[in-house]
Formats: C-alpha cells, structure tokens, sequence
C-alpha cells in the first residue's frame, strides 16, 4: 500500500534519514566550497587581499565590483574581453570541426569497405595510448617549420605559423578519435537496408549522409560537441606554448601570464583578478555539464559502452 504523505513525512525526521541529509550537505559544501572562495575572493582589492589574513570564508571590508566587470568588458590590468573573445571563438570553431570529422571519419569506418580499414582503425585508436605531453616539442617544430610561412624558405629559416591566429585555424582541427570510434559503434547498430532505401528512392551520398543518417546520431554529435567544447575552452597548452602575443591568449593561458606580471621587487600581483578570471573559466564548464549532461549519458548509452 503506497504510503501517506505524512507517513513519507515522519519517515525523513528519523535519525538516520537526517544523518544521511546531514552528511550529504557537508559533502556538497566541502565541493563547492572552492566555487564560493572563488566568488567571495573577487570582491577584493589587489591591495586588501595580499594584505588580508585570509579566512575559510574571506569577507572583504570594502567590497569591490570591479574585478567582475573586468571579467564582462575588460580592464587595464588584463584584456579580458579579447582574451573571452578568442575563448569562444576557438571552441566554436574546434567544436565544429570535430563534430563534423568525427561524423565524416566514422561513417567512412562504419559504412565504407576497402583494403586496410580496420588496421588504419586500430592505429587510431592506438594514438589514443600517448600521452599528449609527448607532443608538444613536435608539434612546435611542425608549426615553426611550417613551409613558406613566417618567412620559411620551405622548412627553415623563420617563425612558421608560431604566435598567429594560424594555430588555431590549423592547429586546432583534427580527426576526433574518440568521437570517430562513437559515431562507428553508432552507426554499426543502424541497418543497411536505410541506406540502401535511401539510394532507391534518389538519394546521393551527401543527401545521405547529413539528412538521413547524421539525424540518427544527434546524441553521439551532442557528446562530441559538449567534450569537445569544455576540452578547448579549459585548454592551456595551446597557447602558452605556441603564443606570445597578447592578444592570441585565450583564459587559461592569461591566467598564468597575469600571475608573472609585476613579478618584479615591490609590484603586487593582482590575486583577486585572476581568481575571477579563473572563475569565469569555471562557471561555463559548469554550466554546459549540468544542462547537458544527459546527452553525455545518452550519447554512450547509444554506443553500447558502459562506465
């Protein structure tokens, strides 16, 4: 018999159940308390908060609005606006192109019979094991030797496409083999007979592919778009190591650049801006995750992987 709901009422108050509440509540604080230092050290001075003895939960005495403006149009300590600016305009452009050679590379795989498809496969998914730190020094000589680039004669004697918008444009798409292999598995389960009733009725290989079988895989697109756009919007190593103008850096990147400015004997080091700074990386990531993540679990879901 179902229960009342003063009967569900009274079964909360029990002991346990206000344990259990109790115990939930402090573990929820302790993971976000990180997000509200963040939030309350952004009300600070450069000045208040290195001369500030610091408590769990810091409470500015003259509480400032200022670094958060900085954070929405810019400020004379940092360029926030280009730097957001670049942000967004990188991970649209990074998103776009993996959803779009993710879905392209996966139907070649899925659909597509020719010699040495499942050993070229393997070898993708093998790339998958090295670390990408291993890369960086390559991929810094591949982008300074960049032929007839950066006054290049071919391979040698300039820059390449080092410290340009270049990194990005080509720096930043690539095949997505993690989303190559979803959209695979994906499309493995979905029947030959569609596209074979698809070519019947007149339809080409384009029409095919992005108005019949790209629908099916919405959920798999919506995983590779979300991944895709938290990994570029928290990615650090791009920038710091292939830029050094200004105006090419992206948040993350700043942030560090801001910490060794004033470095020198004296100069304060402007803490609560770049804690805001860091908050603006954060709110976002935060943002995408809890309103989508149901397609995360979709998305995998359709693939046949379980976590």
């Amino acid at each position: 018999m179902p229960e009342t709901l003063s009967a569900k009422f009274k079964k909360q108050w029990k002991p346990v159940y206000l344990l259990g509440h109790i115990l939930l509540l402090g573990i929820g604080l302790i993971l976000l308390y990180p997000l509200i230092f963040m939030v309350l050290a952004g009300f600070f001075t450069k000045t208040e908060f290195t001369s500030t003895v610091l408590g769990i939960f810091p409470i500015p005495k003259a509480p400032t609005l200022e670094n958060f403006k900085a954070l929405i149009v810019g400020s004379t300590d940092a360029a926030v606006t280009t730097y957001l600016k670049n942000s967004i305009i990188r991970t649209a452009y990074n998103t776009f192109w993996a959803i779009l050679t993710s879905f392209l590379a996966g139907y070649v795989f899925a659909r597509l019979r020719f010699k040495g498809r499942d050993t070229l496969f393997l070898i993708l998914l093998a790339t998958q094991m090295i670390p990408g730190t291993l890369a960086i020094i390559p991929t810094y000589l591949e982008f300074a030797r960049f032929p007839f680039a950066g006054g290049n004669h071919i391979f040698t004697g300039g820059t390449g496409i080092l410290d340009s918008w270049w990194i990005y444009l080509i720096g930043g798409p690539a095949i997505n083999i993690m989303g190559t292999f979803l959209v695979k598995q994906s499309l493995e389960k979905v029947p030959l007979e569609i596209d074979e009733a698809a070519i019947v009725d007149g339809a080409g290989t384009v029409r095919l592919i992005f108005q019949i079988l790209f629908p099916l895989q919405l959920p798999i697109m919506a995983f590779i778009a979300i991944t895709t756009a938290l990994g570029t919007w928290n990615d650090f190593i791009t920038p710091f190591f292939y830029t050094t103008s200004d105006h090419l850096q992206t948040l993350p990147a700043a942030i560090t650049r801001l910490s060794s400015v004033g470095a020198s004997p004296g100069a304060v080091i402007n803490y609560p801006m770049i804690i805001t700074l860091s908050l603006g990386i954060t709110l976002p990531a935060l943002l995408i995750f809890a309103f989508f993540q149901k397609y995360i679990v979709q998305g995998l879901a359709n693939t046949g992987i379980k976590g």
